[in-house]
């Protein structure tokens, strides 16, 4: 990886990342953005023909990326992801994209509801991370780049379970970043508000009075696209940003700025 004080600080080159979620949306554009910088990078996604898709895709540049279909709940599918990703060398940068979402009124949700977006959004983040942790300590670097939501910081109306699995994911991120810095591990999250992707699309483009409500909220007059992350990866996972770590980072258009 570049050296900080000289050449280009947002360089890759030589790094091993390892991407969860990869296949499509924010994780696909994560991947794609720190191959082209020079990473090395590992796909995982429990969509196994999309993945291959997208890995694909990245590849038509030139860039190096790996795809390991496989789930983040599943330990099994973890130990190939590990070994996968050890084979291309030490592992520097884990970005934990998987999530899942239920948006449910609050009267009706269950138990069931919430420990299925407990089991992939906080447990899948704390699982993977604490695959790639021995080899970051050792190795005295490494950065965790783990995806909150605008829900992480604020409400959110029929995603209470949701909002609860991302808030967790903060503070976990936080309290990782406290722990580990000692190691010259950074751990940062990047918070999205209203992101255009297949998971988020349907809520908000289903209904067109809550269209305009939502983007009546954002004062850059749009939702995001996958694209708008890109350049917030490449500098989590780079030198250039080697003295901040603990930090949510909310990228919503300006949403709380009203």
């Amino acid at each position: 990886m570049a050296d900080a004080r000289r050449g280009d600080v947002f360089d890759l080159d030589g790094a091993v990342a390892v991407v969860t979620g990869a296949a499509r949306g924010i994780g696909f554009a994560a991947s794609r953005a720190m191959a082209r910088r020079g990473a090395v990078v590992v796909m995982f996604d429990l969509l196994a023909a999309e993945l291959e898709d997208a890995a694909t895709a990245i590849r038509a540049d030139g860039s190096e990326v790996v795809a390991v279909a496989g789930s983040v709940t599943d330990e099994a599918d973890l130990d190939r992801l590990v070994e996968e990703a050890t084979d291309r060398g030490p592992v520097s940068v884990v970005a934990n994209c998987a999530g899942v979402i239920r948006r449910t009124p609050i009267d009706e949700l269950t138990l069931a509801d919430l420990q299925v977006m407990w089991d992939v959004n906080v447990g899948g983040t704390v699982g993977v991370t604490q695959r790639f942790l021995p080899t970051m300590i050792e190795q005295r670097y490494g950065k965790v780049i783990n995806v909150g939501s605008l829900g992480s910081v604020t409400g959110l109306e029929r995603r209470t379970a949701y909002a609860t699995t991302k808030g967790a994911v903060s503070q976990y991120t936080v309290s990782l970043a406290s722990e580990v810095g000692v190691h010259g591990i950074r751990a940062n999250v990047v918070a999205p508000g209203y992101v255009d992707t297949a998971m988020t699309g349907p809520y908000i483009w289903g209904e067109p009075a809550r269209t305009e409500e939502l983007l009546g909220r954002i004062p850059l007059g749009r939702f995001a696209k996958p694209e708008d992350l890109e350049g917030l990866f490449v500098f989590l996972a780079s030198p250039a940003s080697d003295y901040i770590t603990g930090q949510v980072l909310v990228i919503d258009g300006g949403w709380r700025a009203r």
